[in-house]
């Protein structure tokens, strides 16, 4: 139980705490703004530092000719439009129960923006054990899977799933936009204990990325309340600055005082050193866009914009009207969904697994094994939690 009175005898130690970083972290963002806007800053030459530091420090790259500090306007969404959208959940395996399992969830949507036509939503749940884990998915995968390798297999299952959903939904002539939730750099992948099993699933990703780009399938993806600094960082070596310089700063605090709502940044090329692994068509550029919020009849404030990293692979990049398909789809997707996209808020909630869901697929699973005679141990800490309290 929780002692909340004792708890909040804390809370104003910390309350001064994160005043007191807001305030010297706000000084820095000024200071950070200030390189942004100057036209004097020499953007190549920061860009060669950071090509010369890359094993050292992870900071972005200007994308193309224009300004790092350019601002870009939305244009009109494409009427009829596709928008194709996955997302997942996991059971992870739990060592107070056996058999060792895992399940994921992945949902596929695909609306067809302007017509009539029904749109697709469904999800498909995937069962999976030592055996089928190794043999049926991927050769390289430990047979006593750990969470880190399950969360990387249903991040590799989403993408394979939104491929083949914009192949399938994709109308001759009609613009389409495949939209992930998340980063498409497998940054996490390096956090695997077996070299060889982060390389199998990159170079399985790296496949997958190659097939929207053969396809054709424009590619984004979105994240909310982004924590990266990668564009600061240049800043910092565009002002030949100390680390303590821009320390705190994020790229999300300076483009929300950069943009006006609705606008996007410049794009940016990644320096994450992860995606060597994919070809260089397919590596990842990346803009932010300023979310509007939203304000009642009385103008008070009722949802609150945000600042969200959208990344794209290079040759989705390198072509302009792909990019202003990127951004106005984004945009109208928040503005009909509380700041966040709509289609990516319906593929949620249509792959998430919740907690009567678990219970009920280890119940099948026990009524299962235990009608064929295989025994279900469960640990004693497992079934103490479970023991109904008087």
């Amino acid at each position: 139980m929780l002692d909340l009175e004792r708890l909040a005898q804390q809370v104003p130690a910390f309350r001064v705490h994160r005043l007191d970083r807001y305030h010297a972290a706000n000084e820095r963002l000024e200071a950070a703004l200030a390189v942004l806007a100057n036209p004097e800053t020499d953007w190549p030459a920061a860009a060669r530092r950071a090509d010369a530091l890359a094993q050292q420090v992870l900071a972005a790259r200007p994308f193309d000719a224009a300004s790092p500090a350019a601002r870009y306007a939305p244009g009109p969404r494409p009427t009829p439009v596709t928008v194709v959208a996955t997302d997942g959940s996991q059971v992870f395996p739990d060592r107070h129960r056996e058999p060792h399992c895992y399940l994921l969830n992945v949902s596929r949507i695909a609306f067809q923006y302007g017509t009539l036509e029904a749109p697709f939503i469904e999800s498909v749940p995937t069962l999976g054990y030592e055996q089928a884990y190794v043999q049926e998915v991927l050769d390289a995968v430990e047979r006593d899977p750990s969470a880190d390798t399950v969360s990387a297999l249903r991040d590799q299952l989403e993408l394979d799933a939104l491929l083949e959903t914009a192949r399938l939904a994709r109308v001759l002539g009609r613009p389409l936009l495949a939209l992930a939730d998340g980063t498409l750099v497998r940054w996490m992948l390096r956090r695997l204990p077996n070299p060889a099993h982060a390389d199998a699933f990159l170079a399985a990703y790296a496949k997958a990325l190659t097939g929207f780009r053969t396809n054709d399938l424009p590619l984004a993806s979105y994240i909310s309340m982004p924590s990266s600094s990668e564009v600061v960082r240049l800043l910092q070596l565009a002002a030949d600055a100390d680390d303590e310089a821009f320390e705190g700063v994020t790229d999300r605090a300076l483009f929300a005082r950069h943009l006006a709502p609705g606008e996007r940044s410049a794009l940016f090329f990644s320096g994450s050193r992860v995606q060597g692994a994919y070809a260089a068509e397919d590596q990842t550029a990346f803009f932010y866009l300023h979310v509007p919020g939203a304000a009642d009849e009385y103008g008070e404030p009722v949802v609150e914009g945000e600042v969200a990293r959208v990344e794209l692979p290079r040759w989705v990049a390198e072509q302009p009207e792909h990019v202003a398909l990127v951004h106005a789809v984004l945009l109208s997707e928040c503005l009909k969904h509380d700041g966040y996209p709509m289609i990516l808020a319906e593929a949620h909630e249509r792959a998430v697994i919740r907690a009567r869901e678990k219970e009920a697929f280890y119940e099948m699973l026990d009524h299962d094994f235990r009608a064929a005679g295989v025994p279900v141990p469960l640990s004693r800490k497992a079934a103490s939690k479970m023991a109904p309290r008087g």
